[in-house]
């Protein structure tokens, strides 16, 4: 009960004094010695609970020095616990200590800290393995791979860096969108690759990849080397993974490569320029591009000369209106035939003609206008369509017959002109094609010799040269038998028996057995 302002604790001096124990939140009240004269009990002298509070002074009680297995793993040693420290972790509530045996303290104080390589692949820094560490690793052998403590975090096992060790405690798997175009669906980025790029100074984006479908659908990427485009070049340059994920289309076919010059082209066509050359035919001043592209396939291939003319624009035309013609072979009575190709008809300065309509739509055409004119006395519909068609007919086959034939002297309606006109119009000469041989004939000749045959009478040796043979084996002329000198006599003995028989024409014909035979091979027949 109160007097005044002074409890009874007051009066009795009681104070309330932390407890000595390290670690113990708790309080006891402290009396004075008054209090215990009081009370009858004072405390012993060097009471080791003195300055407890009276939970750690019971416990305090109970306890004894204890003696705990060593904790580094495989060891059979023991070390003590001593009562001071058990109480200690009773006032703070803290488990029994993790400690060494005096074998094991001795070796760990033996270690010292080591720097190590960081355990992320890529990582250039370097952990710090602590004594205890290696203490606790030393004789045992490597431990397997233990599974990630978090669910989608990172699996590497070992000693990371401080910086990585942070960073692996934060991440986890990403869902990433594919990389190819007009997908929609999603990669898994693992927390692992995350921490090694990381560990390689990269940045936190995801690198661009595909779904699993589009992997399924186009495979995996890697750097690809193509071939060059240009012709003649063998080497290669290199389709990266990232231009063939760009060439990738969700749900279509697998790209192919783009068609692209290799490094070293690419730099020879960048120099070059276009170049304008002369035309090829004769006395034309135009000119044809020489692109840089034929430029550096030339230049592939080691050539550095200029290239093979060719013609320019309007000579290309020209060559395009112009067919190849079948010329008559020169040889006499040769049936064969030599081509005058297009290219040596513009050669020569032959021009284009255009070309008539066929004589089928010629005769349509009179058969249309027929009736029209039937009321007027006009010719039937047969006879306009047979005087029409023989008109056509002779337009297409005239360039044919002035072609073969030599060119003769204009005529006077052609020297004439047009009606109306008093100026005489010339006529342009048409080029003609040259004197030649078909094909036989040049095999024929090429292998042939002029040859010696002795005459059928006087044993004469006739030449035979190979333009005589060729006639020969056309079938146009026979083999010599009689040299002239014996052809001569015959000939002169013929002329002279028919003079004698013109001054006497009473006398009797010879029989005809005995008339003088036809010409034949035998007897010297017809023949150069």
């Amino acid at each position: 009960m109160a007097a005044g302002k002074f409890t009874l604790a007051d009066r009795l001096g009681a104070k309330s004094v932390p407890c000595r124990v390290p670690g113990c939140s708790r309080t006891w009240i402290q009396l004075s010695n008054k209090a215990f004269g009081l009370a009858g009990q004072a405390p012993a002298a060097g009471d080791p609970t003195e300055g407890m509070c009276e939970p750690c002074r019971e416990k305090f009680r109970t306890l004894q020095d204890a003696l705990r297995p060593c904790d580094r793993k495989g060891c059979t040693g023991r070390w003590t616990w001593p009562v001071m420290a058990q109480l200690e972790a009773f006032a703070a509530q803290r488990p029994a200590p993790k400690h060494l045996c005096a074998d094991c303290q001795k070796l760990l104080d033996s270690l010292q800290d080591r720097e190590i390589p960081c355990a992320v692949p890529g990582c250039t820094r370097t952990a710090t393995l602590t004594r205890e560490q290696q203490l606790v690793s030393q004789g045992e052998p490597p431990a397997e791979p233990a599974a990630p403590t978090t669910a989608n975090g990172v699996s590497i096992t070992g000693f990371m860096c401080e910086p990585c060790t942070q960073v692996a405690r934060k991440l986890r798997d990403r869902a990433v969108n594919c990389g190819v175009f007009a997908c929609s669906r999603k990669w898994a980025w693992k927390a692992d690759e995350q921490i090694q790029a990381f560990a390689a100074g990269k940045p936190n984006e995801p690198p661009r990849r595909m779904c699993a479908e589009c992997r399924t659908e186009f495979g995996k990427l890697f750097d690809r080397e193509i071939r060059c485009r240009t012709s003649g070049c063998k080497a290669t340059w290199t389709w990266t993974r990232s231009d063939q994920l760009d060439a990738c289309v969700a749900d279509k076919p697998v790209p192919k490569a783009p068609s692209r010059m290799c490094q070293r082209c690419f730099d020879l066509w960048s120099s070059l320029k276009d170049v304008e050359r002369p035309c090829r035919r004769a006395g034309c001043k135009g000119t044809w591009s020489d692109k840089r592209g034929a430029q550096l396939a030339r230049l592939v291939r080691g050539k550095s000369a200029d290239p093979y003319p060719r013609y320019c624009g309007e000579c290309e035309k020209e060559l395009g209106d112009l067919d190849d013609r079948e010329i008559p072979c020169r040889t006499d009575g040769c049936p064969g035939t030599w081509t005058w190709s297009k290219e040596q008809q513009l050669a020569a300065g032959v021009r284009p003609k255009f070309k008539e309509s066929p004589p089928t739509e010629a005769a349509a055409v009179a058969t249309a206008l027929a009736p029209a004119g039937s009321s007027d006395g006009a010719p039937t519909t047969d006879a306009a369509a047979a005087a029409v068609v023989p008109e056509a007919v002779a337009s297409e086959t005239a360039p044919a017959t002035e072609s073969t034939q030599a060119p003769t002297s204009e005529t006077p309606a052609a020297q004439a002109g047009p009606l109306g006109k008093g100026k005489k119009s010339r006529r342009r000469r048409e080029p003609q094609p040259p004197a030649r041989r078909c094909s036989a004939c040049a095999e024929f000749l090429a292998g042939r010799k002029t040859q010696e045959i002795p005459c059928i009478q006087c044993g004469t040796p006739i030449y035979w040269p190979p333009e005589s043979q060729l006639q020969t084996h056309l079938g146009n002329w026979a083999a010599p038998a009689l040299c002239g000198a014996c052809k001569l006599a015959q000939v002169t003995a013929a002329r002279e028996a028919a003079r004698e028989a013109l001054r006497h024409p009473q006398l009797a014909p010879r029989p005809e057995s005995e008339a003088t035979p036809p010409a034949t091979p035998e007897n010297g027949g017809s023949g150069g």
